[in-house]
């Protein structure tokens, strides 16, 4: 495995930046001046005189948003807002705040609303409108060794376990209810990527989609998934943040999502970021939260 890294570097550079160019967007910088960037995908029809939502992100998790090598704001949350946005009828503003900014500019109302690929927690449920669960894509384990053969968490006794810093898997196999070899922060996904294939660690924890999207340009490395959640659990339950006296947005971006299902937008642009469509993934989750929650 050891011989895979000295690819990395060429790949991984060529990797993160497959979907560079792809979209259009209104986006600005954290000190809220929007600049509108021409790019070669989405294009609005809506008039002028259309509302505008600014939509709060942090554009360092792909695929869900990040900056290409332009420095453009990106991702599979900007472009489902923006044609969220087509659908309802009002124009999106994506602003790239720091992750201490992020709530903070929700709750003065400089921002109408947060895309960060967030998920679902009780506590945010009790102080924003959250929508409908809009990317049904559990935290899992990638490694390469097939020899490993993961099928529990139980199998992690004796592995060295990547993770990044202070995030909620971390967190959660701190608390020592499954035993690990050894658990190694890293900073991205693309550092812990890189450390696999190194031989420093032996899997990576992540969220599904950042570990499909991060590795599906390395043809060089042969990756094996466990999904240790299901779709039902909070980790797979992406949702928008939007502030409470907004209840009406909260109407649109879900009729826009269910739209999106329906006319196929969604399919495409899931099998865009992630690789696959996750239309049906999504609305078995919708029925099974529905079930749940006596809806």
């Amino acid at each position: 495995m050891k011989q895979l890294y000295k690819l990395l570097p060429i790949v991984f550079s060529i990797g993160l930046f497959g979907c560079g160019n792809s979209s259009t967007q209104e986006n600005a910088n954290s000190t809220g001046t929007p600049v509108t960037e021409n790019k070669d995908n989405f294009v609005s029809n809506l008039p002028d005189t259309a509302p505008v939502i600014k939509v709060g992100t942090e554009a360092n998790y792909a695929p869900y948003e990040f900056k290409d090598e332009y420095g453009n704001v990106i991702g599979f949350d900007v472009e489902l807002m923006q044609y969220i946005g087509e659908n309802q009828g009002f124009k999106v503003e994506v602003y790239n705040d720091t992750w201490e900014q992020l709530f903070g500019n929700l709750d003065n109302k400089s921002r109408d609303m947060v895309a960060a690929g967030l998920t679902y927690s009780s506590e945010r449920a009790n102080k924003y409108l959250l929508s409908d669960a809009y990317a049904p894509l559990p935290t899992s384990l990638v490694y390469l060794e097939d020899s490993l053969d993961i099928k529990s968490l139980n199998d992690l006794s004796n592995l060295r376990v990547g993770v990044l810093s202070n995030s909620e898997p971390y967190e959660y196999f701190l608390q020592g209810k499954y035993t690990v070899g050894s658990l190694e922060q890293y900073p991205t996904t693309f550092a812990a990527v890189e450390a696999m294939a190194q031989d420093k660690v032996d899997t990576v924890v992540d969220d599904s989609g950042v570990l499909r999207y991060t590795l599906n340009d390395l043809p060089s490395l042969k990756p094996q998934y466990f999904d240790y959640e299901n779709i039902r659990a909070d980790g797979a339950r992406k949702v928008f943040l939007i502030d409470k006296s907004q209840p009406d947005l909260l109407k649109k971006v879900n009729a826009g999502l269910n739209e999106l299902k329906e006319n196929g937008t969604y399919a495409k642009l899931t099998t865009k970021w992630f690789g696959t469509d996750l239309t049906k993934a999504s609305l078995q989750q919708q029925q099974i939260l529905k079930n749940t929650q006596g809806q």
